[in-house]
C-alpha cells in the first residue's frame, strides 16, 4: 500500500488531523472510525504497529488520539534523528585521533635522528591534541549510549 516512509507520514499526519478535526482526543470523546472518516486500512493498522504505538487509543470500538503519547514519540524520533550526526562525528574524530598519533610517531623518529626541540614541542602538542580528542569521543559515546537507552 504504501511505497515509502513519506507516504506513511503523510497518511499518518492526515489521521492525525482528523482526530483533532473532530475532537477525538479524550476517552470520553472518542468516535468509530466510521465518524472519523477514516479508510478501513486503520482498523487493520491499528491491529498491527499503528495500535501497539499508543498514539491512537481503543475503547470499545472507539478511538482517540492520545497526545501525550504523540509528543512522546515525537521527541523520541527527533533524539533518534540526530543519532547519526553524533555516530559521524565520532568516526571523523577516530580518523583524526589516527592522523595525530601516525604524526606523533613521525615525530619521534626524525628526533631521533634530527635532535631538535622544535619536534619535541609539536609532538608534545600533537600528544595533547590526541587526549582531547579521546575525550571528546568518550562525550559523544555517553550521548550516544543514553539515547539508545532511553
Amino acid at each position: 500500500m504504501f511505497r515509502q516512509r513519506r507516504d506513511i507520514q503523510k497518511w499518518l499526519s492526515e489521521v492525525i488531523e482528523k482526530f483533532r478535526e473532530k475532537g477525538a482526543v479524550s476517552p470520553d470523546k472518542a468516535m468509530t472510525a466510521e465518524e472519523l472518516g477514516l479508510p478501513p486500512v486503520f482498523e487493520e493498522a491499528m491491529k498491527r504497529r499503528l495500535g501497539r504505538s499508543g498514539i491512537f487509543v481503543e475503547a470499545n470500538g472507539k478511538y482517540y488520539l492520545s497526545e501525550e503519547r504523540l509528543k512522546q514519540i515525537e521527541e523520541m524520533l527527533s533524539a533518534k534523528g540526530e543519532m547519526p550526526n553524533l555516530r559521524r562525528k565520532v568516526a571523523t574524530l577516530r580518523l583524526i585521533q589516527l592522523v595525530a598519533i601516525v604524526i606523533v610517531v613521525v615525530l619521534f623518529v626524525v628526533n631521533l635522528f634530527v635532535q631538535s626541540w622544535e619536534l619535541r614541542v609539536a609532538s608534545v602538542v600533537l600528544l595533547v591534541v590526541w587526549l582531547l580528542i579521546a575525550i571528546l569521543q568518550i562525550c559523544y559515546i555517553t550521548k550516544i549510549r543514553k539515547r539508545l537507552i532511553i
